[in-house]
């Protein structure tokens, strides 16, 4: 099995959005105060921004697209911190068919050497605490817990 990864074209809008719909849904079960269940999860503009800023890779498979990760890289130049150059993975996702297969790590390790090249100091993610799938993943990747978020309904 070889794995591509790529920048995608406005062509693949439809597979990607049908992929980050069955995150979703995990997202609005684990989540409903939050997550509203929607027939388009990225807009046609939000995907072609990302495509022009290189900022969505996908995982293709004999030119399937499996999976996809979005991300942005952030300057956070605090005067009392030190500076810091953040790639922040926003989504990550791997065909519900298609999972356990390395997709979701080859997809990290493309992510972290376009970090590398430009320059970043660290990745940054979050994860619903529900996912416990997607936590050994990163945790296997190497990622470690360096806050915890609280939230409290009122």
């Amino acid at each position: 099995m070889s794995i591509t990864i790529e920048i995608p074209k406005m062509k693949d809008f439809n597979r990607v959005n049908k992929l980050a719909k069955q995150v979703h849904e995990l997202h609005v079960n684990w989540r409903p105060d939050l997550f509203l269940s929607v027939d388009e999860v990225i807009s046609k503009e939000c995907f072609e921004k990302m495509i022009q800023n290189k900022e969505i890779f996908v995982a293709k498979i004999q030119d399937e697209i499996i999976g996809y990760i979005t991300f942005n890289i952030k300057e956070k130049n605090n005067p009392s911190m030190r500076y810091r150059k953040q790639l922040q993975i926003e989504a990550i996702c791997v065909d519900e068919k298609n999972r356990g297969k390395g997709i979701g790590t080859a997809l990290l390790n493309y992510t972290k050497e376009h970090g590398k090249a430009n320059n970043c100091t660290d990745i940054y993610l979050t994860v619903n605490e529900e996912n416990k799938k997607a936590i050994k993943v990163y945790e296997e990747f190497g990622f470690k817990v360096k806050s915890i978020a609280y939230s409290m309904l009122i």
